[in-house]
C-alpha cells in the first residue's frame, strides 16, 4: 500500500468555509479515509488568503505548513508536489466568485487540476452561467459543495426513503441570529456581515441557503412548480466589528412550496429568526409516506412505520384523553461522520478514478435557476412559477436580464 499525495489549494482559507474545508482535509489525511485501488490518497492543504495577519494566525491554529497571500505561488507549489493531480478549492465569498475564478484561470491547467467550489456557485444565474461555460470550454473536472446531503441523518433518510414511499414533506430550518443591539453579546457576529447586504452577498437567505434545492431534488426529484414568500424581519444589525450599524436590505425569512413532478408536495421555512425547539437541531425535516414517516435532522433520525402508528379518535380528544405520541417512534442508530470530509473523500476518489461527479457546476447552476424562480415568485408575493420558466443549463439569460433580489419590494412586520 502506497500513499498518493494530492495538493489541495484552499482559496479563502481564512474564511468560515475555508476553515471548515481545512479541518475536513486534515481529518481525511489523519484517518487515511480516502483510498484508490488499495492506495491511500493524502490531501496536502495549501492555504491562500488576502489578509496576511489572519492567514498566519489560521496557519498556526491548524498547523498549516504551506500558505500564501497570492494564488499563483500556491498553485505553483501544488504543481511541484504533484504534476498529475491537484485540486483548486474555491471557498471565497459568493459575491466575488466569478471575478476570482476568471482571475485564476490563467494559472490553472485542466489536464492536471480539478475544481471544487463552494455553494452557491455564484450570486446569480448569469454569473454562474459564465463560470460553467468557462469550465466546459477548458475541460476542468469539477464539483460543488453539497454538504447537507452528506450528513449522517440525511444519508440515513435517503436509505429509508424507498420504504417510506413519500407523499408530502415539511422542512424547517433556522436559528436565532440576533441583531446584536441588545445586552447579550452572544448575539453579535454569529454570521458574517456580508449576509445582510445585497452589495456584498448577492442575495439573502433564499440564495445563501440554496441547500434546500439540493435536498428537495434528492428526496423527490424534479420540481414542477414552486411559490415563495420572503420577508425582512431584522432591518438593522450590529457589525462584527462591534461598532457599525448595518442597514439590512436582503431577506432573512423564506417560505417555500414545491410541487414535484412525482406528485410529492414539499413546504419549507428557512429563516434567521427562529428559536429552535426541534430535537434534531436547526434543521428538521418530516417526510410523510404510504409506508411510514421520517423525522430527521443532520445528525439524527426517527421513524414511525405505518403498522405502529397510533389511531387517534375524536371521542378520546373531547374527553381529555391523551396519547403519548412520541412513544410510537423508533430512533435509528447513526454514527457521526464529518459531512465535509465525506464529500471530499468521494470527490477525490472519483477524480482520481476518472469517474463522473454528478454534483458538479452544471447541477449547481440549475439550483441557481430555481433560486431565481423563487425570487421572481417572492417579488409577486407567492405567484406560482412553472418549471418551464426556470433558468436551466444550457439556457442563457435573455438580453437585458437583471436578477430579481426584491429591492424596494421587501416587506417586514409592523414591529420592524
Amino acid at each position: 500500500m502506497s500513499t498518493l499525495n494530492v495538493p489541495v489549494v484552499i482559496h479563502g482559507v481564512t474564511g468560515r468555509m475555508g476553515q471548515i474545508a481545512m479541518a475536513a482535509l486534515q481529518s481525511i489525511a489523519q484517518n487515511r479515509s480516502a483510498k484508490i485501488d488499495g492506495d491511500i490518497i493524502k490531501p496536502i492543504p495549501i492555504g491562500v488568503g488576502r489578509n496576511s495577519e489572519k492567514l498566519a494566525r489560521i496557519a498556526k491554529q491548524y498547523g498549516l505548513e504551506n500558505y500564501f497571500s497570492a494564488v499563483e505561488p500556491a498553485i505553483q507549489l501544488g504543481r511541484r508536489l504533484n504534476k498529475e493531480y491537484m485540486v483548486y478549492h474555491c471557498t471565497i465569498s459568493t459575491g466575488i466568485r466569478r471575478q476570482v475564478m476568471l482571475d485564476v484561470w490563467p494559472f490553472l491547467d485542466a489536464g492536471s487540476t480539478a475544481l471544487f467550489m463552494e455553494k452557491p456557485l455564484a450570486p446569480n444565474y448569469a454569473d454562474g452561467y459564465a463560470i460553467v461555460k468557462a469550465i466546459e470550454q477548458k475541460g476542468f473536472y469539477n464539483g460543488v459543495v453539497h454538504d447537507m446531503l452528506s450528513t449522517p441523518g440525511v444519508r440515513k433518510a435517503m436509505e429509508l426513503l424507498p420504504r417510506i414511499k413519500p407523499l408530502h414533506a415539511r422542512m424547517l430550518f433556522g436559528y436565532e441570529v440576533g441583531a446584536g443591539l441588545g445586552g447579550n453579546k452572544e448575539y453579535s457576529g454569529q454570521r458574517p456581515d456580508f449576509n445582510w447586504r445585497l452589495e456584498e452577498s448577492g442575495g439573502g437567505i433564499i440564495l445563501d441557503m440554496c441547500h434546500e434545492g439540493y435536498l428537495s431534488k434528492a428526496f423527490f426529484g424534479e420540481t414542477e412548480k414552486l411559490s415563495s414568500v420572503a420577508r425582512l424581519l431584522v432591518p438593522q444589525r450590529l457589525s462584527t466589528d462591534g461598532k457599525t450599524i448595518i442597514d439590512c436590505n436582503v431577506e432573512d425569512y423564506h417560505a417555500l412550496r414545491r410541487q414535484h413532478k412525482n406528485g410529492a408536495v414539499n413546504t419549507s421555512l428557512w429563516t434567521w429568526y427562529r428559536r429552535v425547539n426541534s430535537e434534531f437541531g436547526p434543521l428538521e425535516i418530516t417526510i410523510e409516506g404510504e409506508g411510514g414517516t421520517l423525522v430527521f435532522g443532520l445528525y439524527g433520525l426517527k421513524v414511525q412505520w405505518k403498522e405502529t402508528a397510533p389511531a387517534n379518535r375524536w371521542e378520546r380528544s373531547v374527553t381529555g384523553g391523551k396519547i403519548q405520541w412520541r412513544d410510537f417512534w423508533q430512533y435509528e442508530k447513526i454514527a457521526y461522520e464529518d459531512p465535509f470530509a465525506f464529500e471530499l473523500v468521494d470527490f477525490l476518489q472519483r477524480y482520481l478514478r476518472g469517474e463522473e461527479y454528478t454534483m458538479n457546476a452544471v447541477h449547481a447552476l440549475d439550483i441557481l435557476g430555481e433560486v431565481e424562480a423563487q425570487y421572481s415568485s417572492a417579488a409577486k408575493d407567492g405567484v406560482e412559477i412553472h418549471c418551464s420558466d426556470f433558468l436551466k443549463y444550457p439556457k442563457a439569460v435573455p438580453g437585458g436580464w437583471v436578477a430579481e433580489r426584491l429591492q424596494g419590494k421587501l416587506k417586514g412586520t409592523s414591529s420592524s
